[in-house]
C-alpha cells in the first residue's frame, strides 16, 4: 500500500451552504452533518475522497482538495484509537454471484489484462482490511471483473462486472453493492451495448423480453430511494434498479440480493444464446461507439476512482480501475 496517503482536505463556503442535508444522505461513510446551518465533516481521515457530496450539492459549496505527500504522513497518526479492528458483518452477495458464474459459464482467472500484470490486486489490504480486484476470462466475454473494496472495517464497496467480447452486442451486466453499516447503495443492470430507444429489436431480444417481469417484481422494494447518480440513470437500460436502502428490515435486502441473482441468471441465458457478429459491420460499428461512451463516461465519473487514487496512488489505481471498469 503506498506509504503516503493523501490527507483528505474537506472545505464548505458558508456563505453558499444553506444546511440542507442532502450531502449527509450522499455520503457513502456517513460521516457529514448539519452543524449551525453549516455542513461538517467528522472524522475526516475516513473520507473516501469519492466526490460524490460535491457533486450532489445543490449550492454548490463543498470542495475537497488533496494535501502534498509530506502533509499526508499524519493520516497514520489520525486514525489512532478510531481504527475498527473487525469489520462489521457484510453481506455475501458475491460469493453467490461467483458461484453462480463459475457453475454456469466456468470464468479462468487471469492475472494480464491487456500486456499489465495484475496479480498485486489479487489479494491487498487498504488500513489493514482484506481487499482484491479479479479478472476473468470466458467464451464470448472479454472481461469479468469481480471486486470487494474494504474501507476501513466501515464500509465495503462490492463490484461485478462482465464485458461482452467485440463480436457479440450482448449487454454489459453490472453489480455494485455498497454496504455500510445501516444502509445499502445497490445498481444492477443489463446495460445496454445499442440505444434501445433507437433499436427496438435490440430492446424486445435484450432487455424487454428477459427482464420485463423481473423489473415488475423488483422495481418497487419498499426503502429503496432514488440513485442520486443521473449520469448512471442516462446510459443504463429502462430496467436498472439502483438506489440506496436502509439494512432494516432485512426482507427489503433480501429483494435485493434476490434481484442480483435473478439479473445475472437472465444475463447468462443470453450469454448462451449469443451468436457473433461481423465486429466490422456498420451495425457493430455503432454498438463500438456506445461502448466506448459508457466507457468514457464511467472513467470520468465513476465516485470509486476518488477512493482508489488515494488508498493506492495514481498509478497503480489507474491499473485497477482500467481493470475494472467497463
Amino acid at each position: 500500500m503506498n506509504e503516503a496517503i493523501r490527507k483528505t482536505n474537506f472545505m464548505v463556503d458558508e456563505q453558499l451552504c444553506i444546511g440542507c442535508g442532502v450531502c449527509i444522505d450522499a455520503c457513502p461513510m456517513k460521516i457529514l452533518k448539519v452543524e449551525e446551518g453549516i455542513c461538517v465533516i467528522e472524522k475526516d481521515f475516513i473520507c473516501l475522497e469519492c466526490g460524490t457530496c460535491l457533486r450532489n450539492c445543490p449550492e454548490d459549496a463543498i470542495s475537497i482538495e488533496g494535501l502534498s505527500e509530506k502533509e499526508s504522513s499524519s493520516f497514520q497518526d489520525a486514525i489512532g484509537k478510531e481504527r475498527i479492528e473487525e469489520s462489521l458483518h457484510f453481506t455475501p452477495i458475491l460469493k453467490k454471484l461467483t458461484a453462480l458464474l463459475i457453475n454456469e459459464l466456468n470464468p479462468t482467472q487471469s492475472f494480464d489484462y491487456k500486456g499489465v500484470d495484475v496479480r498485486e490486486f489479487d489479494d491487498y489490504k487498504i488500513e489493514g482490511q482484506k481487499c482484491y480486484a479479479r479478472f476473468y476470462k470466458t467464451d464470448k466475454v472479454e472481461k469479468i471483473t469481480i471486486s470487494s473494496t474494504n474501507f476501513f472495517g466501515k464500509m465495503t464497496a462490492d463490484v461485478l462486472g462482465i464485458s461482452p467480447s467485440p463480436e457479440y452486442d450482448i449487454p454489459y451486466f453490472i453489480v455494485d453493492w455498497d454496504e455500510s453499516e445501516d444502509h445499502i447503495f445497490f445498481l444492477c443492470d443489463l446495460t445496454p451495448s445499442e440505444d434501445p430507444g433507437r433499436n427496438l429489436e435490440y430492446l424486445a431480444t435484450y432487455l424487454y423480453n428477459p427482464l420485463d417481469d423481473l423489473y415488475q417484481k423488483y422495481c418497487e422494494i419498499p426503502g429503496l430511494k432514488n440513485s442520486v447518480f443521473h449520469w448512471v440513470r442516462a446510459i443504463h437500460s429502462p430496467y436498472i434498479i439502483t438506489g440506496t436502502i436502509e439494512k432494516n428490515p432485512r426482507e427489503n435486502v433480501a429483494m435485493l440480493f434476490n434481484c442480483a441473482v435473478d439479473y445475472l441468471k437472465a444475463w447468462i441465458k443470453i450469454h448462451k444464446e449469443a451468436k457473433p457478429k461481423d465486429p466490422h459491420s456498420d451495425y457493430m460499428k455503432i454498438v463500438d461507439a456506445r461502448r466506448k461512451t459508457v466507457s468514457a463516461l464511467y472513467h470520468e465519473n465513476d465516485p470509486g476512482g476518488g477512493p482508489m487514487k488515494k488508498f493506492l496512488g495514481e498509478e497503480r489505481a489507474k491499473k485497477a480501475l482500467a481493470m475494472l471498469l467497463p
